[in-house]
């Protein structure tokens, strides 16, 4: 009795030793279904717009589940099922008028429930028609697909690629978008103001009620606009319509294509007020008109009025009309004819303009610049006046004889020398003719 009654306890304490080694076998969980499930929807921008670039962000979430699972104790290391694990995502264009630039993005793992954004950056082509276009989400991941138990106190998992193609929906919206077709721009030439005529075109695929051009100065650009819209009325898509500004160039400008802004307001189909997208315009302006001279240094004697032939050139890029130059003389000349006409000069082309000045007898002899300007019209009729131009005078005293008989006094003395002499020589031979003959 003694020997059983020992027996019983050890056989009883065996039973428990060996039922403990058991329970790390049957502490991992038996997953007998489940697997990953995936939605995905656009999280920002809620529309795209055509022609413009932006970066658009998916909302991706793991749906999955596990409904079948036998439960044990804690310490199992086996993901479920519905866990995607290593989750790589690219998304297409497909049908879509969209352009892709972000390639395929490392996403991680996805439990059950949870979510991730996902950006990608795109570009909705210019002439994109508005309406609502799939895009392919495509995931590529890893999954638990089944699970195996290789002893008491083993199981092997095994894993599984799997893809998924999940679509995901954007709006592209109805804009009018537009294009320069055409610039025409004439002669700007700094400091004046000319007529700037673009071909505007709506390239979208919204027809725009009540629209209106209008033009706006750029940062720092020279050109100014003046007048700066014009009506249009209902702009159709693929409809072009020319639309006339007045600009004005600031006198800093040089020759040179500057920036000019254009954009279309209009109403929607549900008549709220909108803008297209501003384009920003090239606008070519010409050189400074300016002008020169090639008449050398004509000569005056001082204390004489003369005559002085200028030769005027037009060194601009554009044609001048009714152009008239004027010399300002001052002490010591006066002007007696001080303007004169050179006509219409197209650009290289030279008039020559005839002044008359006097010089005063206390000149003093040396060369002299006159001041000289030019007024004209330009091709837009406004009256304009030149730069200053500096016209080079001599003033030089009469050589020998022509010296002495240009000045008056002497010219008197040697009048009344001659007038005595003619009158002795008139007396004398009176005299002897009335002498008797012997």
């Amino acid at each position: 009795m003694t020997t059983q009654g020992r027996a019983a306890p050890c056989l009883c304490a065996l039973i428990i030793v060996l039922m403990l080694a058991s329970i790390p076998a049957a502490a991992a969980p038996r997953y007998l279904g489940g697997e990953p499930e995936f939605r995905a929807a656009i999280e920002s921008p809620d529309k795209l717009l055509p022609g413009t670039a932006t970066t658009l962000v998916i909302h991706l979430e793991n749906r999955g589940g596990d409904p079948q699972v036998i439960v044990s104790p804690p310490g199992s290391t086996g993901p479920p099922p519905s866990t995607a694990i290593g989750v790589t995502a690219t998304l297409d264009a497909g049908e879509a008028p969209l352009a892709l630039k972000t390639g395929r993005q490392m996403v991680g793992s996805l439990a059950s429930g949870e979510g991730v954004r996902i950006p990608f950056a795109l570009t909705v082509m210019p002439g994109a028609t508005g309406g609502d276009y799939e895009l392919p989400l495509t995931l590529f991941y890893t999954r638990l697909s089944s699970e195996e138990q290789v002893d008491s106190g083993s199981v092997i998992y095994h894993y599984a690629e799997e893809t998924a193609l999940v679509p995901v929906l954007v709006r592209i919206d109805d804009v009018v978008r537009i294009a320069v077709t055409d610039v025409s721009a004439g002669s700007l030439t700094p400091g004046g103001e000319g007529t700037l005529a673009l071909g505007i075109e709506n390239t979208g695929s919204l027809e725009g009620t009540g629209a209106v051009a209008r033009i706006r100065r750029a940062d720092g650009s020279p050109v100014i606009p003046v007048t700066g819209t014009v009506y249009i009325g209902t702009f159709s898509p693929g409809a072009v319509h020319e639309c006339r500004f007045k600009v004005r160039i600031d006198d800093t400008a040089g020759a040179g294509t500057y920036p000019l802004e254009i954009a279309v307001d209009y109403r929607g189909r549900s008549g709220e007020p909108l803008a297209s997208e501003p384009e920003t315009v090239g606008i070519p302006v010409a050189g400074k008109i300016t002008f020169g001279t090639h008449s050398g240094t004509p000569l005056v004697y001082r204390g004489s009025r003369a005559p002085v032939d200028i030769t005027f050139e037009n060194t601009g890029p554009a044609t001048v009309y009714s152009a008239q130059a004027r010399i300002s003389a001052v002490e010591p000349f006066t002007g007696y004819r001080d303007t004169a006409k050179l006509g219409d000069l197209a650009p290289g082309e030279q008039a020559s303009a005839r002044f008359e000045i006097g010089v005063g007898k206390a000149a003093t002899l040396k060369d002299y610049g006159l001041d000289a300007e030019i007024r004209y019209r330009d091709e837009e009729g406004q009256d304009r006046i030149s730069d200053p131009l500096t016209v080079s005078i001599t003033v030089g005293e009469r050589p020998g004889l022509l010296r002495i008989f240009s000045d008056p006094l002497i010219l008197s003395v040697i009048v009344a020398l001659a007038i005595g002499i003619g009158y002795y020589l008139k007396v004398y031979r009176n005299n002897r003719d009335d002498r008797p003959e012997e």
